[in-house]
């Protein structure tokens, strides 16, 4: 079963009932938690290690497919994941390991920024699906280990983690925790109404606007040094196309979320920068990377960044009601369809070569967080 790029209608069905119900019966472990990966065959690799992201990431996935089907299954995965993780997972002090096994032996104690923002994510989908409001609790107690534990009260922002016992800053650092810290936050404040959660994402957008913009070409800027000037040499240079579309669509949801307009020029120069030199002119995929000029460095293709692109094109349908971003949005998912997805409609290629080879056999599980939001927005937007 697949979609019909054509047909709008289509892509729930096939989102919720075919993908998420085949991902459901392929990664769910009794014992605890969600494999992590599938192997080219589509079943799993029945590892007993466990992430903190790819459990926070597949309980976001499937509280959303809840909200979109009301299928009882989808509730009951996403309450396996979170009591797993909260058995499992979350440190003595409030924060969340990195890795664990399944059963629930500390594999890795370090607690890191990126982890800590999808568990917040996480949280946020997990009330809107079940109203349980301990889950805004915990997201408050998350938040609070991240203030005493990983803010950086000099130079703003977050450290990328921290490990008992070790005082050296990891480097580089990297907007990537703070673009999805961003999309947890919005989505708290979403999930919970509560202004504060806002206030928060307000600001990591002016941190956004003061050190991850490339001024001089309306890029976003990937590694930086411990104050948060760019990396020295080839990570300082790299743009990675799908974190513009990406940021594009967050800087939307900003704007939607408080009126505050002044933001949309910076997302009109990431995209500008994005579609301008991300984007394959052959056969219209986005490339893994580029540098500060634009001059290709990866001609690979991995999937995720098909589906920012997805979403920076769904903010531009809604902010512009434009038809060519909505044509763009089809044209997209047609692509996807064609270059990515395996027979059975439900596992996909994770990476494409430059000349559209697969190069990936294995399918990581933390992806289906992409396809599925990128999907779940085109769709909302294409049946309006």
């Amino acid at each position: 079963m697949l979609f019909d790029p054509d047909n709008p209608a289509t892509l729930r069905p096939w989102l919720v009932d075919h993908v998420c119900r085949s991902w459901l019966a392929r990664v769910h472990d009794p014992a605890g938690g969600f494999f992590e990966n599938l192997d080219a065959l589509g079943a799993p690799a029945t590892s007993q290690r466990r992430s903190t992201l790819v459990q926070a990431r597949l309980t976001y996935v499937f509280s959303h497919a809840y909200l979109l089907s009301h299928d009882p299954a989808c509730r009951e995965a996403a309450r396996h994941g979170l009591a797993f993780l909260m058995r499992a997972a979350r440190a003595p002090d409030g924060g969340w390991f990195r890795t664990v096994s399944v059963d629930g032996a500390t594999l890795d104690n370090t607690r890191e920024a990126y982890d800590h923002a999808f568990v917040l994510f996480a949280l946020a989908w997990y009330f809107r699906a079940t109203s349980d409001t301990s889950a805004i609790q915990l997201a408050d107690a998350t938040w609070q280990f991240m203030q005493q534990r990983l803010a950086d009260p000099r130079h703003g922002g977050f450290f990328e983690e921290f490990v008992p016992g070790r005082s050296e800053v990891r480097l580089p650092r990297r907007q990537n925790p703070h673009m999805h810290l961003l999309e947890a936050l919005l989505a708290l404040h979403a999930a919970t109404g509560e202004k504060h959660w806002l206030r928060r994402a307000g600001a990591l957008v002016d941190l956004f606007k003061r050190r991850f913009t490339d001024h001089e070409t309306g890029a976003l800027i990937e590694f930086f040094t411990p104050d948060w000037s760019p990396a020295p040499g080839d990570e300082g240079c790299l743009r990675e196309p799908g974190h513009q579309f990406e940021w594009v669509w967050l800087l939307h949801e900003y704007v939607r979320a408080t009126g505050d307009d002044s933001i949309a020029p910076y997302a009109e120069r990431l995209f500008a920068f994005g579609e301008t030199f991300g984007i394959d002119p052959e056969d219209g995929l986005v490339f893994d990377g580029v540098d500060a000029s634009g001059a290709l460095v990866a001609g690979s293709k991995l999937l995720w960044p098909q589906t920012e692109y997805l979403k920076a094109c769904v903010a531009r349908a809604e902010r512009f009601n434009d038809e060519t971003a909505r044509g763009a949005i089809r044209r997209h998912l047609a692509l996807i369809a064609r270059y990515f997805m395996r027979p059975d409609g439900a596992n996909w290629h994770n990476q494409l070569a430059r000349d559209g080879t697969p190069i990936a056999p294995v399918t990581p599980a933390r992806v289906l967080y992409h396809l599925f939001l990128g999907v779940a927005e085109a769709e909302r937007v294409l049946t309006r």
